[in-house]
């Protein structure tokens, strides 16, 4: 007959603090037992062996597997393990599962137990008993042999942050079994709403065969060297039913002083019995605490089971400016795992100072909800610190939007954290017990029955932080018509090509400034119609100045695939001497999607293009050559006009869309004395517009004093800006 391990029978009940869980016994004739290395024999062929131990500050968990090697059934109902050390104490051992007591022949099966142990034990000072159950004995025991924790403790598991909480000490409607381990994950220090708060991660996993909720009673606090307890709450997973067998996550909130050492710091497990407190269990805060230097990977805690998300600061930059210190983090998500995943809401503070000063920032680029296998999405975060704040001293806090709910919005602290010198009284754990929904379920630590709308991530320490270089210095080298390269995709879609295709100085007349204007080509590699993109760039000289660029006047918002367009920039640079260097840095940058500042996504060595006496006029798209010209004047009816005759070959050299928006040309007749005494305009499109061949341009009505010898004619591309008309003179005739 199959049996399943269940509860103690009456007689070993009474025994149960002496001895560890133990199963219901039925009488028949054991075979005689003896210890052998690593195992303990209860015959030639069936013997027990210890695996899997997993010690933690205050807890033990370990498998006892029997292996039965003989032709009989073995009930393992007839033995039991206890935890001993080497000082004579001992401990009760615990089933953490369910299964059949009964081995059968030729059959190895294990056995899960937890005990919960005196603080300060070690695995060296730990063993197993193992013993059958013996009326005959003073203490019910046969003892069989003991098997050593040291030699089956896990790799790396010396000291798992790993606390057992039996969920029935809580809770007497409970199962017998209802337990539930806590594993201890990241605790981070931050700054909110001006005030110091610990968040410290647990996965919590249920050991039982029923699934539970954590009852009200189980209180949590944080105690540090000195003895002062801080009341934690539970911010995130409170309402979850952990099922049987599984693991969740949860997170404790708890406002804490700043004065509070970080080192030495305990997370404190308890219930409060009438009008004291019982501590359930303990576990050390000083390997969870966690802070992340620049450029190092640390693994996404949000991420759902199977995952393998991580985060990293790549790196920190600043300037010291007028109005504060201009400081850009640099943060990548990747996805190293082999599954799409989530990508989360990501913004981020910087905190510094002792003060709980935090400034805010975000990255609003848009994204696609998944990330693909060994992808990585990049955040920009940029802030303005207050004057004389050292960037390499702050810190940066990634934070997630997890959303939020009515019972989570007055989670936020307002105030500092509560704390005493003594244990926590019943009004401290009045203010963070929750109400009972039921035998089986409770409210969860602390009073939020959902999340709060953000959690932290992870915190970067920025030492290493270096200072911003002038985008002058570090432009890289760039040919004009090249395609730019730009490291961030979510400003210029993938399938646009994007080139500088001219550059050129223009003239205001009497203004006191220049005029520059680029000209950009952007052309569609794709399926089907992109938006125009807008591109934020700016001119920065060898000085660091820089001078921001302005879109036309209006310009097309699609562009069709397998076309190209041209969108031209203006720039108002200041009137230099002719031996100033006409170098820039072009800097193409996004101030959209940053909460301060902007990204740059590239720098280009770019410089005013020098205009050359030629026949040959570029005007992108358009090329004039003037094959020959002429001045005359004539005389009609007491009126005088000047006619400039042209011979030209206009020719579209590059197949892109231009639209009414693009260059005009310009005739100014200028007098001897300078003075311009008539103007004609004519266009590249449309009607009217310069063409191959013969051309007259005329200027009628003027004045007989008007007329002189020393006429000449200028001509000049005009392009109407946000900022006011901007001519570039392009030929001169005589």
């Amino acid at each position: 007959m199959i049996r399943k391990l269940t509860s103690l029978s009456f007689k070993h009940t009474s025994l149960a603090l002496l001895l560890t869980c133990s199963l219901t016994a039925a009488s028949w004739a054991a075979p005689s037992a003896h210890a052998a290395s690593e195992g303990v024999y209860i015959s030639d062929s069936s013997y027990f062996t210890l695996n899997q131990a997993a010690l933690s500050s205050s807890s033990l968990q370990f498998s006892v597997s029997l292996h039965n090697g003989g032709n009989k059934t073995i009930d393992f109902n007839q033995y039991g393990v206890r935890v001993t050390d080497t000082s004579g104490h001992s401990y009760t051992a615990k089933l953490s599962e369910k299964k059949s007591a009964s081995v059968l022949p030729g059959q190895d099966t294990s056995f899960r137990f937890y005990a919960s142990l005196d603080e300060g034990e070690t695995a060296d000072q730990l063993q197993i008993d193992v013993f059958r159950w013996d009326e005959s004995k003073a203490d019910f025991m046969s003892h069989l042999g003991n098997l050593p924790v040291a030699s089956a403790l896990q790799e790396g598991q010396d000291q798992v942050q790993e606390e057992i909480i039996n969920l029935r000490t809580l809770d007497s409607t409970l199962p017998t079994d209802a337990s539930i381990a806590f594993q201890l994950g990241q605790s981070v220090r931050v700054s909110e709403n001006g005030k110091w708060v610990m968040y410290t991660q647990l996965s919590a996993r249920n050991l039982g065969a029923s699934s539970v909720k954590l009852p009200t009673g189980l209180q949590v606090r944080l105690v540090d060297a000195n003895g002062l307890k801080y009341t934690s709450t539970v911010v995130n997973g409170s309402g979850t039913t952990f099922l049987p067998g599984e693991a969740d996550t949860i997170t404790l909130k708890t406002p804490i002083s700043k004065q509070m050492p970080v080192s030495g710091l305990s997370l404190e497990y308890y219930y409060l019995n009438q009008t004291e407190d019982v501590t359930l269990g303990t576990m050390n805060l000083n390997t969870s605490l966690q802070t992340t230097d620049l450029n190092t990977k640390q693994t996404y805690s949000g991420q759902q089971d199977g995952e393998k998300m991580t985060v990293k600061a790549n790196s920190s930059s600043y300037s010291n400016q007028a109005d504060g210190v201009h400081v850009q983090t640099i943060v990548t998500l990747s996805n190293d795992g082999e599954a799409a995943a989530a990508v989360p809401s990501f913004f981020a503070s910087y905190q510094f100072g002792d003060a709980g000063t935090s400034v805010k920032a975000s990255d609003n680029t848009a994204r696609n909800e998944y990330l693909a296998p060994k992808e990585t999405t990049t955040y920009y975060f940029n802030a303005i610190l207050p004057t004389g704040v050292d960037p390499n001293a702050a810190q940066l806090v990634l934070w997630e939007n997890t959303g939020s709910s009515a019972s989570s919005a007055s989670s936020t602290p307002s105030g500092t954290g509560t704390e005493s010198t003594g244990s926590a009284g019943s009004s401290s754990a009045a203010s963070t017990t929750g109400t009972t929904t039921g035998s089986n379920t409770g409210s969860t630590t602390g009073s939020n029955s959902g999340t709060t709308g953000q959690m932290p991530v992870a915190v970067f320490l920025l030492k290493g932080a270096s200072e911003a270089q002038n985008g002058f210095t570090t432009a890289a080298a760039y040919k004009l018509g090249s395609k730019l390269t730009f490291t961030n995709s979510s400003v210029v879609n993938k399938n646009l090509d994007v080139s500088l295709v001219e550059l050129h100085a223009h003239q205001n007349d009497d203004l006191g400034y220049k005029t520059a204007i680029a000209k950009y080509k952007i052309t569609n590699n794709g399926t089907s119609t992109i938006a125009l993109p807008e591109l934020q760039n700016e001119l920065i000289d060898s000085s660091g100045n820089s001078y921001t660029g302005t879109r036309q006047t209006s310009v097309t918002t699609q562009i069709t695939p397998g076309s190209s367009y041209v969108v031209s920039y203006s720039y108002l640079l200041p009137n230099k001497k002719d031996s100033d260097d006409e170098s820039f840095a072009l800097n193409i940058f996004d101030d959209k999607s940053v909460s301060q500042g902007k990204v740059n996504i590239g720098t280009y060595q770019v410089a005013l293009q020098a205009e050359e006496e030629s026949d040959t006029l570029a005007l992108y798209p358009f090329t004039i050559k003037v094959n020959s010209d002429s001045i005359s004047w004539l005389y009609n009816s007491g009126t005088y006009s000047y006619q400039l005759n042209l011979d030209l070959d206009v020719t579209h050299e590059d197949q892109v869309i231009v639209d009414s928006n693009f260059s005009k040309v310009e005739f100014d007749m200028i007098d001897s004395l300078g003075r311009i005494v008539g103007t004609q305009t004519a266009t590249l499109l449309g009607t009217g517009k310069l063409v191959s061949g013969n051309q007259k341009i005329v200027v009628t009505g003027l004045k007989n004093e008007q007329v002189d010898s020393g006429v000449k004619v200028n001509m000049y591309e005009v392009i109407e800006t946000p900022n006011g008309t901007a001519k570039r003179l392009i030929k001169q005739f005589h």
